[in-house]
């Protein structure tokens, strides 16, 4: 009799399985889906040994969150598509606005995106100087009196390589990301910062993301003003990225 039981309890546990597994699968499986961030960079381990130190608390507690998150690299021109089309849950972005039927985290990551030069090399001795920028970057103000020629990269890998064979006399990239390198000839020129930008985290306007951006505010000491937005001039970008 007590063998009969244990069998009719699992059968009983696979019956309520067949039954109501429609039911309850998709919920269980929606809940354990990634979050998928598509990036200019990408934000894995490496990254975060040399992030700053607000950068890597964003980085950090936006991995913490219930829903865990991956990140995909793409290029800023193909955010809007991506998203509209639902291949993508969020993006990192500047400027919300460009975005239809979004919501964004009030918490941004800083990124100050500087011109860095081979050691050794006077930029403003130069008549001519090149610079390599990620295609998909707006061109800046450089503080330099030089003819400025422009070249359009692909990643920042290339960037850096073009810059230590010296085809290119600068590149502009944001400290994080050159540290990761490790290439010492490679420095920072001794000047201001190009381009300025904070990003958030754009989603796709859907209850199970708004849930998940509201979350990760919270985890980051900020409650959503999504209801009310009386100050967005605060977050003012310098440079769109």
């Amino acid at each position: 009799m007590k063998h009969q039981g244990k069998s009719s309890a699992r059968f009983g546990c696979r019956y309520l399985v067949v039954l109501f597994g429609l039911l309850c699968f998709p919920v269980s499986a929606h809940a354990e889906a990634p979050v998928r961030i598509a990036s200019n960079i990408g934000f894995d381990a490496k990254w975060l040994v040399h992030a700053l130190p607000d950068q890597r608390k964003f980085v950090t507690r936006l991995r913490a969150q219930k829903r865990p998150v991956v990140f995909e690299r793409a290029p800023y021109n193909r955010f809007q598509d991506v998203l509209r089309s639902g291949k993508i849950d969020c993006v990192m972005g500047a400027r919300p606005k460009d975005f239809e039927n979004n919501i964004a985290t009030v918490s941004k990551i800083r990124f100050e995106l500087r011109l860095f030069r081979r050691a050794g090399v006077d930029l403003r001795s130069l008549p001519v100087v090149n610079i390599g920028i990620l295609a998909n970057l707006p061109r800046p103000d450089v503080p330099l009196s030089s003819e400025v020629i422009w070249h359009d990269l692909r990643n920042l890998d290339q960037a850096v390589e073009l810059l230590a064979t010296g085809r290119v006399d600068a590149i502009i990239a944001d400290v994080t990301n050159i540290r990761m390198f490790g290439r010492a000839e490679i420095v920072q020129a001794d000047l201001p910062p190009v381009i300025t930008v904070n990003l958030s985290l754009i989603c796709r306007d859907t209850e199970p993301l708004r849930e998940f951006v509201d979350g990760f505010d919270s985890s980051m000491g900020v409650s959503s003003l999504r209801q009310s937005q009386p100050d967005e001039s605060r977050y003012t970008v310098m440079n769109g990225w």
